[in-house]
């Protein structure tokens, strides 16, 4: 949240705790209260505020369903649903409560529902961009590309796209023009398609390549690029542009012809040479470690585990384990110190991150842009999912066909982490086994 957003939420609460003192009797103050709380992230509070207006007007369905999303928020699902529901009841026709159960659904695992509920949201409201970006997304997961990707472009009624004079390229042949390629999205959407690069230069077009400063060392090893430019800073001329997650459709890919020439990423010298430098053990299997994504992402508490859930992992005989999570959820290591080898004081960026894989036998990750990475370099790779993860990672198979070197653990049923800890200490315990046997005996 930006500190302009900020300060006008806080300053509505302000606003409504001062008409609340003076009647503490209407409804919409306390309504009003919550939805600027909730927009803070005090969602304890924002509850509180939702239940208050319930309280004095029962039967008001913006009530329900806003209480439905901060419960929703807090985690909280099933509860979610049921308010959600209570909405419905009361007024069948609230598209935004029928939205909000489509995900919700789909949250608890009812992929059936969250499809129903999906195409019942488009009916009460047709074109609403939400309930479109959930379409698709249902439809990429189940790896119907076809329309999937012809309806994401839905995502710019969602979140307002940049303003350019320059065209969107949609797949012509460019002939020597120059293109903007740029990143819209979170790390992973970009490494992800940064596979797309050399179609793109292929088809006649001089790249242009913008991305956000953590990319760019290892951006800078793509062959041929006309500009790399860091977000932020002044673009060169280029006579048309893409986002990068247009890519897709502008190439009409399908699963079968997902870009496959791996690894499409390269590791710069200076930072192999960086990390050459560490003191890496020399026997027992190397085994890097992300365990949760970036926190504002609002799927991160379904897509995350925390150090404790991996517990059983972390006294396996010949496994040592070498931390690659950045930011504040590195903090978790202090317990584990004695387990896991932090390499984030030696990490600049995405450059170091991939020249630190070169020297580890396997990387273990949730569904971060640590996974992509790895994926990108073809390391061998193993991504812990959720029961109904991410369209990219599609449904009821071990393997992924944007990353040929992946293996996926699934939950079981949702919420089931444990089930996919006992599965991967079995499969390290087969792979550590399999690593000491073709070591030199000292």
């Amino acid at each position: 949240m930006t500190g302009f957003k900020t300060a006008r939420y806080e300053m509505a609460g302000r606003k409504m705790r001062r008409a609340i003192d003076l009647n503490g009797h209407q409804a919409s103050y306390h309504f009003y209260l919550g939805n600027a709380l909730q927009a803070q992230g005090k969602l304890d509070e924002a509850v509180n505020c939702f239940e208050r207006a319930l309280g004095l007007v029962p039967d008001n369905a913006n009530f329900r369903c806003n209480l439905g999303d901060a419960l929703h928020t807090q985690g909280k699902v099933e509860e979610a649903v049921v308010w959600y529901k209570r909405t419905l009841a009361l007024d069948p026709g609230h598209y935004k409560a029928s939205n909000c159960l489509c995900s919700a659904l789909f949250d608890l695992g009812d992929l059936a529902g969250a499809v129903a509920c999906c195409e019942r949201t488009l009916a009460l409201k047709p074109g609403y961009g939400e309930a479109l970006m959930n379409r698709c997304l249902l439809q990429l997961l189940q790896g119907d590309f076809v329309n999937g990707w012809r309806n994401y472009e839905a995502r710019w009624k969602v979140y307002p796209p940049r303003r350019f004079s320059q065209p969107l390229w949609t797949g012509a042949p460019l002939k020597g023009a120059t293109i903007l390629l740029y990143a819209e999205q979170g790390l992973g959407d970009s490494l992800q398609l940064l596979r797309y690069v050399p179609l793109v230069q292929a088809a006649g077009g001089r790249v242009v390549l913008e991305l956000p400063a953590n990319l760019c060392r290892l951006a800078a090893e793509v062959p041929g690029l006309a500009a790399l430019v860091n977000f932020g800073d002044a673009l060169p001329h280029f006579d048309c542009r893409c986002p990068l997650m247009s890519l897709p459709l502008a190439f009409g890919t399908t699963v079968e012809t997902i870009p496959l020439c791996m690894p499409y990423l390269a590791v710069p010298e200076e930072a192999l040479r960086k990390a050459s430098a560490l003191a890496w053990p020399t026997t027992g299997l190397r085994v890097g470690l992300a365990w949760t994504g970036n926190p504002t992402h609002p799927k991160n508490r379904a897509r995350s585990v925390s150090l404790d859930l991996l517990k059983p992992l972390f006294g396996l005989e010949g496994v040592q384990f070498f931390s690659l999570q950045m930011g504040q959820a590195a903090a978790e290591l202090a317990t584990w110190k004695a387990k896991i080898t932090d390499l984030a004081p030696v990490t600049g960026d995405m450059a170091d991150t991939a020249a630190q894989m070169a020297h580890l036998d396997l990387i273990l990750s949730i569904d971060t842009s640590v996974a992509h990475l790895a994926g990108a370099l073809a390391r061998p790779l193993w991504v812990l999912l959720s029961y109904l993860p991410d369209w990219r990672w599609l449904l009821d198979r071990e393997d992924i066909p944007w990353y040929p070197t992946a293996r996926l653990f699934r939950q079981p049923r949702p919420g089931d982490w444990p089930a996919v800890i006992e599965s991967l200490r079995a499969a390290l315990v087969e792979l550590a086994t399999q690593k000491q046997a073709v070591q030199p005996s000292r």
